[in-house]
Formats: C-alpha cells, sequence, structure tokens
C-alpha cells in the first residue's frame, strides 16, 4: 500500500467508526400506528430536529424520519419527540432581539417537539430553533398540546420616572396556576415557586413535577 493511500486509510477508518457510535437504540411510531424498533443517529441537539437519520439494523441501510411520515420516536434513555402540527410563534424574547412593539406573529407548520415529561396530571414539551424555545402542555387525553405563552417586548408608552419600557408578559405563570388550583395541588411554596420562575427549561420542569407529583428535577 502506498503511503498516502494508507494515511488517508488511517483518518477515514476512525471517523467511520465514530458516525457508527451515534447510533443509539429505540424505536419510531408511524402516522399510522405501527412500532419499529431501530437504531437513531444521536446527535444532542440544540434545536429540535427536523430529520432524523434511523436504521431498522445497525448494519442495514439508513432511512430519513421526518414529521410527515412518522408520529413519534424515542432513543432509550435519552430523548423521546412528538410529532406537532400547529401555531408556532415567532416573536423574539431575548432583550437584545426583541421588538418595540408587541410581536403577535406565527407560522403553522408540522414539527417534531420534545417530550420533557409525561405525569400522570400533564405532559411537558420543548420546540427550540434559531428564535427561541418554546414550551407546550398536555392535560390528560388532550391530542393538541397548548402553549405556555410569554413574551419579551418595549413599550415607550410605559416609560415613566420609577418604571423602565420592558414588558413582560408573563402568561404562562397564569397558565400554571390554574393547573395547579385545577388539581389541587396549589400552595404556598408552590405560588413562590412559579411567580418566581423563568421562562426556562429548569424552572418550568421543577413546576410541572410539582403539579405531577413526581421529584424534583434540576436546573440546567
Amino acid at each position: 500500500m502506498k503511503p498516502l493511500q494508507f494515511l488517508l486509510l488511517a483518518i477515514l477508518l476512525p471517523a467511520t467508526s465514530f458516525a457508527q457510535s451515534n447510533f443509539k437504540p429505540g424505536y419510531a411510531v408511524t402516522l399510522k400506528g405501527d412500532t419499529v424498533q431501530g437504531f437513531f443517529d444521536y446527535r444532542e441537539w440544540d434545536r429540535s430536529p427536523k430529520t432524523v437519520k434511523f436504521k431498522t439494523d445497525i448494519n442495514g441501510a439508513t432511512q430519513l424520519l421526518t414529521p410527515v411520515n412518522t408520529s413519534y420516536f424515542d432513543i432509550n434513555g435519552l430523548e423521546a419527540y412528538q410529532r406537532y402540527a400547529g401555531k408556532i410563534t415567532l416573536d423574539h424574547i431575548n432583550e437584545s432581539s426583541v421588538l418595540n412593539e408587541r410581536d403577535t406573529t406565527f407560522k403553522i407548520d408540522t414539527i417534531f417537539i420534545q417530550v420533557l415529561q409525561r405525569g400522570e396530571k400533564m405532559t411537558l414539551y420543548s420546540y427550540s430553533d434559531n428564535i427561541k424555545t418554546r414550551f407546550y402542555f398536555t392535560e390528560k387525553n388532550d391530542e393538541m398540546p397548548q402553549e405556555l405563552g410569554y413574551r419579551l417586548y418595549y413599550n415607550s408608552e410605559q416609560v415613566t420616572a420609577t418604571k423602565g419600557r420592558t414588558v413582560n408578559e408573563n402568561t404562562y405563570m397564569m397558565q400554571l396556576y390554574n393547573l395547579a388550583q385545577k388539581y389541587n395541588v396549589l400552595n404556598d411554596k408552590l405560588q413562590r415557586m412559579i411567580e418566581d420562575s423563568r421562562y426556562e427549561k429548569g424552572y418550568i420542569l421543577d413546576i410541572v413535577s410539582k403539579i405531577n407529583g413526581i421529584g424534583k428535577k434540576k436546573k440546567k
């Protein structure tokens, strides 16, 4: 073997082995409701995946799972995603990106949303893209997830000597408060948790865990 060929082979083989190691076991559910066992190319996504590579045999051909052909997939012990077809809000919630007005724009799309927790009372989901992370929930027997609402915007009409112009529209707090009250788990401690929370995974997950009666979750 020529030195150059040997060098190229030495470079390519580790890369191939590394790529192979990304495939993790799990299962997918088709739109018809059929469950298919297999292996997923798991990438520890910072943003919700639009497509996922999948093999029914670790040494077999790769196929592409999308919200068009898949209703649910679970990568054992790692992450699970569910198909969602509905409204997606488009307003920014980062102070450096917000507008000087209340932004109510949205789009209708079919996507994968991550299942963060399933409980007896409610299920919590999230969807992240280049705009923001949104949180959704369903109650028992609900089919369509609802977004936990949050908006951040500037309003020049609200500027006073003691008040800035940043407006935090914490709709999610009232939604979680109402859910806790509905399921008879609201107490002073949980109310303070809701009032002191931020629209972030750790805070929302802690509150939902309390509503579901699940042990404490660590913030990330």
